[in-house]
């Protein structure tokens, strides 16, 4: 065999076994073992009847449609990531009432049920309780999501998601029991609303109820205003990449179970979280700087760039005349408040006329204790989500100065 067929066999055998991987992955991501589809099975023969009487009982009857057994969340946590599908004991039933459809879903085990009857009725209640409670401006949009704490965990969000007990057709339905995790997010367009004065303890009820998340964000503009759900069941965030671009204004508020070290029981905690953070943004030398104003003042300035700079290993130069000059400065003494937001940094956004060159992050020796300069250097490349961005670490507790500039390589 000469060495061009080896080179081509050697080739072909590699393809194949990369091929065998690729259908190996794809038969175990996300699919369901024999077994499982067996119990599923199994799982929506016993539903129906369950399904039935509940309906029975709370409707005076109804038409069973359609079961389908919901399956377990895939999950890659412990040594061994599970690739595959459980059925769950939960079974989604597609259902009429006097020419009404709706869902319910059902635990086999418990014979427990949740419908979505009663939603559009909830949701509407729900908006109006929050800008009556709050005394705020009505939102340009309200995202509202309520689960059944029961599921959460157990099967996919999505798949229960605005599902109550029988009889709930309203938030004080919501509230006055612990079964609940609700969301809310009002959502703003360049609103001149106090954010930071929003009392946002009127909304919360004073009893042990529902685990209650609330949001108010204010979008910088109509350009930046991001269409569809920012938060579910497993997201109440809204400090990354993107929410700094976009938004100038956070109130988020929750009350949620805290463990009590004590008792080594789940309770809830008497004061509310909250947390309001300014995100303010100033464009400089072609980049939009954009930082938590609650938290740092930040003050910058255009100064010409060093023509070379040396480090311990390259040798760069300046492929533009002017940098960035960035102080920032802590506003609080607590930084534990600090850094359980994450907020310690400065984002950098670049236009995409940028992709490709090659930033220079020089930080003072005096901001990180260091002997020399630090120097970091980043390729600006575009993000899976459409930006061109970076970010720069200031410091919670102390004064942080650092200089921004384009260089390459000698």
């Amino acid at each position: 065999m000469n060495r061009r067929n080896c080179i081509n066999t050697t080739t072909s055998i590699r393809k194949l076994t990369y091929i065998f991987i690729i259908i190996s992955l794809l038969a175990l991501t996300g699919c369901t073992s024999k077994e499982e589809r067996q119990k599923a099975k199994d799982n929506e023969v016993l539903a129906k009847p369950i399904v039935q009487e509940y309906l029975e009982l709370n409707y005076g009857g109804g038409k069973v449609d359609y079961l389908d057994c919901l399956k377990t969340p895939i999950t890659d946590n412990g040594p061994i990531p599970l690739f595959y599908k459980n059925a769950s004991p939960f079974v989604k039933a597609s259902v009429r009432v006097n020419d009404k459809e709706f869902l319910v879903i059902a635990n086999v085990e418990t014979g427990k049920c949740y419908d979505n009857y009663n939603e559009s009725l909830v949701l509407e209640d729900l908006k109006s309780y929050v800008v009556s409670s709050l005394s705020i401006d009505a939102p340009y949009e309200m995202e509202v999501h309520y689960y059944p704490k029961e599921l959460i965990g157990e099967v996919d969000n999505s798949k229960y998601e605005n599902f109550a007990e029988y009889g709930i057709s309203s938030t004080d339905g919501l509230f006055k029991n612990d079964h609940y995790r609700i969301y809310v997010v009002c959502k703003y367009i360049d609103s001149d609303m106090e954010f930071g004065s929003v009392d946002t303890k009127h909304f919360f009820p004073e009893t042990e109820v529902s685990e209650v998340y609330l949001a108010l964000i204010n979008f910088r503009n109509k350009d930046r205003y991001i269409k569809g759900d920012m938060v579910s069941v497993s997201n109440f965030r809204f400090n990354d990449y993107q929410h700094y671009y976009s938004l100038s204004d956070v109130v988020t508020a929750k009350k949620e179970k805290v463990l009590d070290y004590e008792s080594q029981n789940y309770v809830y905690d008497d004061n509310v979280d909250y947390n309001y953070a300014r995100y303010r943004l100033e464009s400089m030398n072609g980049i939009e700087f954009v930082w938590n104003d609650s938290l740092f003042s930040v003050d910058l300035e255009v100064v010409p760039a060093e023509k070379e700079i040396q480090t311990k290993f390259y040798e760069y130069y300046t492929t533009n005349d002017e940098a960035v000059y960035l102080e920032s400065t802590p506003r609080l003494e607590n930084t534990d408040y600090i850094r359980k937001d994450i907020d310690n940094k400065i984002y950098c956004y670049f236009d995409k006329a940028m992709y490709d060159q090659e930033i220079l992050i020089t930080y003072n020796n005096d901001s990180y204790n260091k002997e020399d300069d630090w120097t970091v250097k980043e390729t600006l490349s575009l993000k899976t989500d459409g930006y061109i961005y970076e970010h720069l670490y200031i410091s919670d507790n102390k004064k942080t100065t650092m200089t921004l500039g384009f260089y390459k390589e000698k």
